[in-house]
C-alpha cells in the first residue's frame, strides 16, 4: 500500500496491494479510458500468469475514511517489462466494447434517439443517458462498422442533414452506465481549494488549463469541479474535460484538466 492511500488491485488473478505506480487517465475527448499498472516481479511469475482481455479491478481511497473510493474496472491491454524486477500492464476501460463491437443493419423511420440507444445497448453496456437532437430517419445503414464509428454516422448525419451542432457532445462511461450528451456526469461537486488540497494552477484562457492537487478519488471526467485560488483572484466552477490519478511511490496526485471542451474523437 502506498502510504495515505488504500490500494485493492486484482489484475487477471493476481491480487495486487502495493504498486510502485498507477496511472489511470480519464479522457472526456476519448472513447476508452487507460490505466498502466507496474507489479513487482522479481521471479517473472506475475509475467507468466497475464494475458490480453484478463478482467482488471482497480480500487483506491484514502486510508482510514470512509468515504468514495475509487473503482475503475477494464481488461489487459498488454503488458511489459518496465525496469528491473517490475512488470508494467496496460489496460483499457469496459468502454473498450464501443470499438469492439459492431453493427451490421439497417433502421427505417426511427428516431435518432431511438437509434442511438440501440446503438448503445449493443455493447451490452447499460445505458444512461442520451441527450442529442431527435429528428426521424427514413433510412440509415450501417454497414459492419464499430458502435463508435456508428455513432459518429449518425453524428454526421443529423449535423448535415439538419444543421444540428453535435462538436461539444461526447460519449463516456459513467457511474449509472453509457452517456452520449453536451451535458456532466451526476454526483456531487470536487472543491480544490489553495491551503487546502490544490498543489497548482495553471489557468490558460486560450486553451486546456490544469490544476493538481492530492488525490481524489471518485474524481472522473465530466464531473464539476469548484476552484478556488484566491492568489489569482480565480474561483470557478468548471467542467473536468480530463483527470489523471497518480499513484506512486514519488507522491499520489489528481491533474484536472478544464476550460476546453473539445467533444470527442
Amino acid at each position: 500500500m502506498i502510504e495515505g492511500i488504500n490500494i485493492r488491485c486484482n489484475v487477471g488473478r493476481i491480487e495486487v496491494l502495493r504498486s510502485p505506480r498507477i496511472v489511470l487517465s480519464l479522457r472526456r475527448r476519448s472513447v476508452v479510458s487507460t490505466c498502466e499498472i507496474d507489479i513487482p516481479d522479481a521471479d517473472g511469475s506475475v509475467q507468466t500468469g497475464l494475458a490480453q482481455k484478463q478482467a482488471v479491478r482497480v480500487r483506491f481511497g484514502h486510508r482510514g475514511e470512509g468515504g468514495t473510493w475509487h473503482d475503475w474496472q477494464g481488461t489487459i491491454k498488454d503488458f511489459a517489462p518496465a525496469g528491473a524486477d517490475t512488470i508494467r500492464v496496460f489496460t483499457v476501460g469496459q468502454e473498450q466494447a464501443l470499438i469492439d463491437t459492431t453493427v451490421l443493419g439497417a433502421m427505417h423511420g426511427e428516431p435518432s434517439d431511438v437509434v442511438a440507444r440501440r446503438l448503445l445497448a449493443a455493447t451490452g453496456l447499460p445505458v444512461a443517458e442520451i441527450t442529442i437532437p431527435v429528428e426521424t430517419f427514413p433510412h440509415i445503414v450501417f454497414s459492419n462498422v464499430t458502435v463508435a464509428r456508428a455513432l459518429k454516422q449518425l453524428s454526421s448525419s443529423l449535423e448535415r442533414s439538419w444543421g444540428h451542432d453535435l462538436s461539444k457532445h461526447a460519449v463516456w462511461l459513467g457511474e449509472a452506465g453509457l452517456y452520449w450528451s453536451d451535458g456532466n456526469e451526476p454526483g456531487d461537486v470536487f472543491v480544490i481549494e489553495a491551503a487546502a488540497n490544490m498543489i497548482t494552477n495553471n489557468p490558460n484562457p486560450a486553451g486546456m488549463s490544469y490544476a493538481i492537487s492530492t488525490v481524489l478519488p471518485g474524481l472522473t471526467h465530466s464531473r464539476m469541479v469548484r476552484i478556488r485560488d484566491p492568489r489569482r483572484d480565480y474561483s470557478e466552477l468548471v467542467r473536468a474535460e480530463e483527470v489523471i490519478h497518480i499513484l506512486g511511490v514519488d507522491g499520489n496526485t489528481t491533474t484536472i484538466g478544464y476550460g476546453a471542451n473539445q467533444g470527442w474523437g
